[in-house]
């Protein structure tokens, strides 16, 4: 089973860093794996390229900073749904998710 798991941030780093972390520290069952499409909506502290250097695997979706959370989340979920995942996570950069 392969997830979508979607997120936007703008000018958030620490908070959307933090947000990855957490995310890839929950154990999966081994038939289980993911994927991350982010879209960086205009940020001017470095979110993206951080995001990249940490996280290299994440999708990382660049935004002129317009879109929003709501038109990030649509550009992430269309770029996402190209590939036509069973499931799809709709996760805030806020979120802490904890391990089981």
């Amino acid at each position: 089973m392969r997830l979508a798991i979607l997120l936007t941030c703008h000018n958030r780093r620490d908070t959307t860093l933090a947000c990855l972390r957490a995310l890839h520290a929950c154990p999966l069952p081994p038939e289980w794996a993911f994927d991350v499409f982010l879209v960086d909506d205009g940020s001017t502290d470095g979110t993206g390229s951080a995001v990249r250097r940490a996280f290299p695997a994440t999708i990382v979706i660049d935004g002129d900073g317009t879109l929003f959370w709501n038109g990030g989340m649509r550009v992430a979920f269309a770029r996402a749904m190209e590939q036509d995942y069973p499931a799809y996570l709709w996760l805030n950069d806020d979120t802490l998710l904890a391990p089981a």
